[in-house]
């Protein structure tokens, strides 16, 4: 006999009562299934969310200074390969050649700039935003 069968078996029930308690009883006991089943569904859906997690690639902040995100700017900006050049990049930046290949060797290392060709032998090197770059000024409204 269920929990109510038991409590009300000294009252005198009719057959319907009866098979309505009984009713209510075994869906209680469906339900409580129910509810165990998704108990353990909700769990292997979090494990499984975690493992996924966890392959997710983390984004690595990016933080430039106020001068690489000047050459960063620049650029963008940029409409012809010569003024992509590190001597005309350092001319009108107005900032020494030493100083703009250090800024974009922080670029080239977060892979937002990379060198796209030259003409060694006339000492020329161009530079180009590579697309995470561009999405790096767009985001951060840089411009």
């Amino acid at each position: 006999m269920g929990l109510l069968q038991d409590l009300l078996k000294e009252v005198p029930l009719s057959a319907v009562l009866q098979e309505r308690i009984k009713l209510a009883e075994d869906r209680y006991a469906a339900a409580s299934k129910e509810i165990e089943n998704l108990k353990q569904r909700i769990s292997a859906l979090e494990k499984e969310n975690a493992e996924l997690r966890a392959k997710i690639p983390q984004d690595v902040k990016v933080s430039l200074s106020a001068d690489t995100s000047r050459v960063i700017i620049h650029l963008f900006r940029a409409r012809e390969i010569e003024d992509r050049d590190v001597g005309a990049m350092s001319y009108a930046l107005g900032m020494e050649k030493g100083f703009l290949k250090y800024h974009l060797d922080r670029l080239q290392e977060a892979e937002l700039s990379d060198v796209t060709g030259g003409n060694y032998l006339h000492r020329h090197v161009y530079w180009a935003l590579t697309p995470a770059g561009r999405q790096y000024v767009v985001e951060r409204k840089l411009i």
